[in-house]
């Protein structure tokens, strides 16, 4: 039942130890109060009206009044103090996901399944209604709040051991009938933060001004708030069930309540009125056995909702057990002056897909080639570079560098072989500088290779105009005077960033498609001086790609049905004429 809890403080004490040291002396301080506020007004009315006494009577008030202040000043300055570990704990926390999210393969983080994992994971570190670290702050209160009951128990006991058993009887039946009627709350919230993730969906286009032009030009305002409505509501459907098992909680908790301050009153009333016990005794033990079965109710209720907690803490350590980290070893193999790539019948399907994206694929390329890749849409283009790249894992066959299984090959270090302009690159809102060289250190010799590539791929003309130069900052979401490029500019700045990394493997994923014809032609032309001596994958729906490339792959249907140059296909009848004639109609007509 504790192993959530347990779990939590470890992980927490590895995270910040100085946040769950807090919580701990925070809840500490409270029982004392507790304890102090119900024990000492006894001593303060006896010696006021049994004894008589100015002095003594005096001297507790000032006791009470400095205990009360030390006190609370106390647990003041620790919950300053818990306000700041907190957010600094939550911080780290988020980093840890964030770090997580980076470092997990791609093939994983794409799946809406491991998404909805990790706003599960993120239920069990935030909390619910008791906010971060819930888990950790109930079950220090259970232990603390055990000592309170000691002391208080010992005060009761006093006056009547069936008192003790009484309350402790009615206390328990409380928590038997909270125990049932939360017990659907958590998974109903487990289920809420799938919904939850789908309308962040929602929330975060509706600001991303990327999406921002489409949602105006085609007028789908209203079309989106729909959507982002019905998700609300599903949410709605939520809270009103977690809103009906509430109010039977609290019915059933007034009734226990009620039961309980009848018994204690009505006891003390009897005890009072046969002169067992004077006004400071009566004042005492209303207070010691208020605060008893108040606390008593504390920890069964905390208990119950550690208990209802397993299954947050098993969706975390599903999370957390989720085998997502590449292959991290020693094995870096450099690449000698020549070396081979080979596909060795090499198929793959996305996820559940009763299709492959591509199937029984084998071919073979070196370091010196520059490969065109065409093919319809669909026609498993970009599958076979994702899997290249180790962005997915083949789902049969095995991909070869050098005869070395590349999955066997450390994935950092894989990495650095290529340098890649994805089809949908990103650019991030940094610095146009920051964007091409991702924060490497710079040198002279660096510097001057930056200064030939932007040049050569026109970011120098692009940036002259702009008052930072390539220190400005992309977009406008850290500053509202920055870069927004169009798609050509954008365009160039990721083929001047494939360059500046200098890797022995280039792709080019539709490298051209947001660039007119001139500007394309002038681009390709350079491409042999940034990426000559090295092996070039361009993919493209654009025959005039094949111009510049030694070879041709051709892809239909998740299969390579042509391999040759230029001049070997197009004397053929096959796919690669269909798609040169059928592009080379709209030139001539």
């Amino acid at each position: 039942m504790f192993k959530g809890f347990f779990y939590f403080l470890a992980e927490c004490w590895k995270v910040n130890w100085k946040f769950p040291v807090l919580v701990f002396f925070e809840k500490l301080l409270e029982a004392i109060q507790v304890v102090f506020f119900a024990v000492l007004p006894k001593f303060i009315i006896d010696a006021i009206f049994i004894e008589q006494n100015r002095d003594r009577g005096l001297i507790y008030i000032i006791i009470f009044v400095g205990g009360f202040f030390a006190i609370s000043f106390m647990i003041r300055v620790l919950g300053g103090i818990d306000y700041i570990e907190t957010n600094r704990t939550v911080n780290r926390y988020d980093a840890k996901f964030v770090n997580r999210l980076l470092h997990a393969q791609y093939q994983t983080i794409e799946t809406p399944e491991f998404l909805d994992k990790t706003m599960r994971a993120r239920q069990y570190v935030n909390g619910m209604q008791g906010g971060f670290g819930e888990v950790l702050r109930q079950g220090m209160g259970i232990f603390v709040q055990a000592l309170t009951l000691v002391s208080l128990g010992a005060i009761i006991f006093t006056l009547s051991p069936i008192v003790i058993l009484g309350l402790s009887v009615a206390v328990v039946i409380q928590g038997v009938l909270m125990s049932r009627f939360t017990a659907p709350i958590r998974q109903y919230r487990m289920e809420m933060a799938v919904v939850q993730r789908r309308k962040s969906y929602f929330e975060e286009k509706a600001q991303d001004f990327q999406y921002g032009k489409d949602l105006r030009n085609y007028d789908t305002g209203n079309w989106f708030q729909n959507k982002f409505l019905e998700q609300q509501n599903k949410i709605l459907q939520f809270f009103k069930k977690v809103a009906r098992l509430n109010f039977l909680v609290g019915l059933s908790e007034g009734f226990c309540l009620a039961a309980q301050y009848a018994m204690a009153y009505f006891f003390l009333f009897y005890q009072a009125f046969s002169g067992k016990i004077g006004v400071g005794d009566f004042t005492m033990y209303v207070t010691a056995i208020t605060s008893f079965f108040s606390g008593l109710g504390m920890i069964i209720t905390d208990i119950v909702q550690i208990r209802h907690f397993k299954i947050f803490y098993q969706a975390y350590k599903e999370y957390i057990d989720t085998p997502i980290e590449q292959l991290s070893n020693d094995n870096k193999p450099a690449l000698p002056e020549r070396f081979e790539v080979a596909f060795e019948d090499v198929s793959f399907k996305y996820g559940s897909a009763e299709n492959f994206a591509l199937e029984n694929v084998s071919v073979k390329f070196n370091n010196k080639e520059r490969i065109a890749i065409i093919g319809e849409n669909g026609a498993g283009k970009s599958t076979f570079v994702k899997l290249l790249m180790r962005l997915y894992k083949p789902t049969s066959g095995r991909i070869l560098l050098n005869g070395v299984d590349i999955n066997e090959i450390d994935y950092e270090y894989y990495q650095t072989l290529f340098a890649t302009v994805f089809q949908d690159f990103k650019l991030f809102s940094f610095s146009i500088r920051d964007n091409i060289t991702f924060g490497s250190e710079q040198t002279k010799e660096s510097e001057a290779r930056l200064e030939k590539i932007l040049r050569t791929t026109g970011v120098a003309e692009m940036v002259e105009g702009l008052e930072h130069g390539l220190d400005t900052n992309m977009y406008r979401d850290f500053d509202d005077a920055g870069f927004t490029p169009s798609g050509g500019q954008g365009q160039k700045i990721a083929i001047a960033r494939a360059a500046y990394k200098d890797s022995p493997i280039v792709i080019l994923d539709e490298p051209t498609a947001a660039l007119d014809p001139r500007a394309e032609n002038q681009i390709y032309e350079q491409f042999d001086e940034f990426f000559k001596d090295r092996c070039s994958l361009y993919i493209s729906h654009r025959m005039a790609v094949t111009k510049f490339s030694d070879r041709t792959l051709v892809f239909d249907g998740g299969r390579i049905v042509q391999d040759g140059t230029h001049a070997s296909l197009i004397a053929v009848d096959g796919k690669y004429k269909e798609l040169y004639d059928l592009q080379a109609q709209y030139y001539t007509d």
